[in-house]
């Protein structure tokens, strides 16, 4: 046949097969089928007899289980198949052709007999086995507790009072049930809660007398959750809220409280514990001293099976938690503001995406009452946050994006020109700026302030297609890094030789096509996730694109944290510099699966904006 020399050669290039010699390489050649499928066509269907090694020639195809779920995404020389070849059972899955695609089928016999005549072949081949028998990724974990339901921490039954007792009998009660947190109960559901820090803050401190009702200073429908929710979601809500206390619930009716000190009396290493300490300090040196533990939760975290996502949300809280503090010990230094303000996380915290190597950007916005005098105030506490943050491990940002940049502390409406300015005459510097501030939450302060300013930037962004398609064009600079032929292309020098940046190359084209499409979706949501979801609930991209490009972040981001805990363990600083020889044989060309998508969804981005 005139195709077999071309058929030997691709299989010379194969992982696995590249171990084998001429012969063995020519007689799988020999016994090889050649065969075309369709966009949707089921090549291999979950329960049937399989009697061949399936290589993708080109194209693309997806294993699902019998449930729909995608299990993973392979393309051009990937192969699949083995494990009910090898094992001799039904296939245990549904391989799905994603596009048209040309698929060789090597007889199982000549399989077998390759992996006789070859112990590398075969071992590579039981190896691959092992990782895809193993690749379903696990539920979302935390250490010990934080992988219960979040009933589970719950110690004994609500404790709650009426919505007609008088502050003094409330506070009796507390005491008589040794309690430090008291529900407030209209009868049928939760209407308020007070705590002991309540009781001395609202009550003791401002002399309001024990006869008044408890209703006058009690916190009003605070944040519950569900029972049946994971006990990391707690975790994640406490951080979020700044709240020590939360009740958790089932069908509207309480279940039972349950506290900071619930996580720190079963788990020491949880980062609620680190949280807490964070705010017992007084001065920035303390902050600092706290984080030196950073490192080894976030090895710990990882080692119990931490996504990138929940990862990412625990390490961000704690950043929220770090700036919160710095300005407090700046407030409690200069004196209270002299006008409202908010401080605005920009980058990867904003978007609750932060890992063990991050910078910081950060920015002010001052109230339209502020004066040219007020800026000494803000400068000097935004130096006490920046300065802190560097010397807790957010390193300055090297584009000087902080607030200790007067240029980033203005008024709100200086910043509502900056967008208006950025989005109607877009240029370069323009373009960069809205990759950073597209993603500003307020961290602390007048939170009215940032929801002023969103709106106003919503209306200029979403009917701006010139603004969008110019940042379409903008986000092609980070690039997948692969080459023609599917090959990884590595850092040629410096530092870095021979790495992949997963970040840059990686990440961030996720990130940025997330954000156009939220954009011109009319959505100003925070998270990479949640952008696609809801571009895609608003038809701005399509379920299946969004969709897969949530499945490659995934996959990407837990290669970074698996590869940054292995630098904590060593004592090294974290950095997003990969080298594939890290990667077993499949995990690299299931990365490379993950870069195909992301350049799929790349192309589609400029189809959208008529760049192509």
């Amino acid at each position: 046949m005139k195709e077999i020399p071309e058929i030997a050669q691709f299989l010379r290039e194969l992982p696995g097969f590249d171990i084998l010699d001429d012969a063995q390489i020519a007689n799988c050649a020999k016994n090889i089928d050649i065969a075309y499928y369709r966009q949707g066509d089921d090549i291999l269907t979950a329960g049937s007899e399989n009697r061949c090694l399936h290589i993708i020639r080109s194209g693309a195809v997806e294993l699902r289980d019998d449930a729909g779920q995608m299990m993973a995404r392979l393309a051009e020389r990937d192969c699949f198949g083995f494990p009910s070849l090898m094992r001799q059972t039904p296939a245990r899955n549904h391989s799905i052709a994603m596009e048209d695609t040309l698929v060789y089928h090597l007889d199982g016999t000549a399989f077998a007999r390759a992996r006789h005549a070859s112990v590398g072949f075969d071992t590579w081949f039981i190896r691959a086995l092992s990782d895809r028998l193993t690749m379903h990724p696990p539920p979302p974990t935390f250490r010990g507790v934080s992988g219960q339901q979040v009933r589970s921490l719950i110690t004994r039954p609500p404790v709650s009072i009426g919505m007609n007792a008088s502050i003094r009998e409330t506070a009796q009660k507390m005491v008589e049930e040794r309690v430090s947190a008291m529900l407030i109960s209209d009868g049928t559901a939760v209407a308020g809660i007070i705590t002991d820090r309540d009781i001395r803050e609202r009550i003791v401190a401002t002399g309001i007398d024990g006869s008044h009702p408890v209703t006058e200073v009690m916190t009003v429908s605070p944040v519950t959750l569900d029972g049946d929710a994971n006990a990391y979601e707690a975790a994640i809500v406490m951080m979020q809220s700044n709240i020590h206390h939360l009740p958790v619930t089932s069908g509207g009716k309480i279940l039972g409280m349950v506290s900071r000190s619930d996580f720190m009396r079963l788990e020491t290493e949880h980062p609620l514990y680190l949280v807490s300490d964070i705010g017992k300090q007084k001065t920035a040196a303390g902050v600092v001293e706290v984080c030196r533990r950073m490192p080894a939760l976030i090895i710990g975290q990882i080692e119990a099976d931490a996504n990138g996502e929940l990862l990412g949300k625990f390490i961000t809280m704690i950043t929220d938690t770090v700036t919160r503090q710095l300005l407090r010990i700046a407030e409690a230094e200069f004196g209270p503001p002299p006008c409202d303000y908010a401080w605005v996380a920009l980058g990867s915290q904003g978007r609750f995406e932060q890992s063990a190597k991050s910078d910081q950007d950060n920015a002010l916005v001052l109230s339209n009452d502020a004066k040219e005098t007020d800026d000494e105030y803000f400068a000097s506490i935004a130096k006490v946050v920046n300065d802190g943050l560097d010397a807790c491990g957010y390193v300055y940002c090297p584009g000087d994006v902080m607030a200790s940049n007067p240029k980033w502390r203005r008024p709100l409406r200086d910043w509502k020109q900056y967008f208006h300015k950025w989005i109607t005459v877009p240029e370069e510097k323009a373009l960069m700026h809205a990759n950073i501030f597209f993603d500003l939450r307020c961290i602390a302060g007048s939170s009215e302030l940032v929801d002023a300013l969103k709106k106003s930037v919503q209306k200029d962004a979403r009917k701006n297609e010139i603004f969008l398609a110019l940042m379409a064009k903008n986000a092609m600079t980070y690039q997948p890094p692969l080459g023609f032929f599917r090959q990884f292309v590595l850092d040629k020098s410096g530092e870095h030789k021979n790495t992949l940046d997963i970040k840059m190359h990686g990440i961030m084209p996720i990130v940025e096509i997330a954000r156009i499409r939220s954009l011109a979706a009319g959505e100003l949501r925070i998270c990479t996730r949640n952008r696609l979801l809801a571009a895609a609930k608003a038809k701005e991209i399509t379920e299946t694109d969004a969709a897969n490009l949530i499945d490659a972040l995934d996959f990407i981001e837990k290669l970074r944290i698996e590869h940054q805990s292995r630098q904590l363990q060593a004592g090294k600083q974290p950095d997003n510099h990969l080298a594939p020889e890290e990667l077993s044989p499949l995990v690299r060309q299931n990365l490379k699966s993950a870069f195909s998508q992301v350049r799929v969804s790349q192309s589609a981005l400029l189809n959208r904006f008529h760049l192509a």
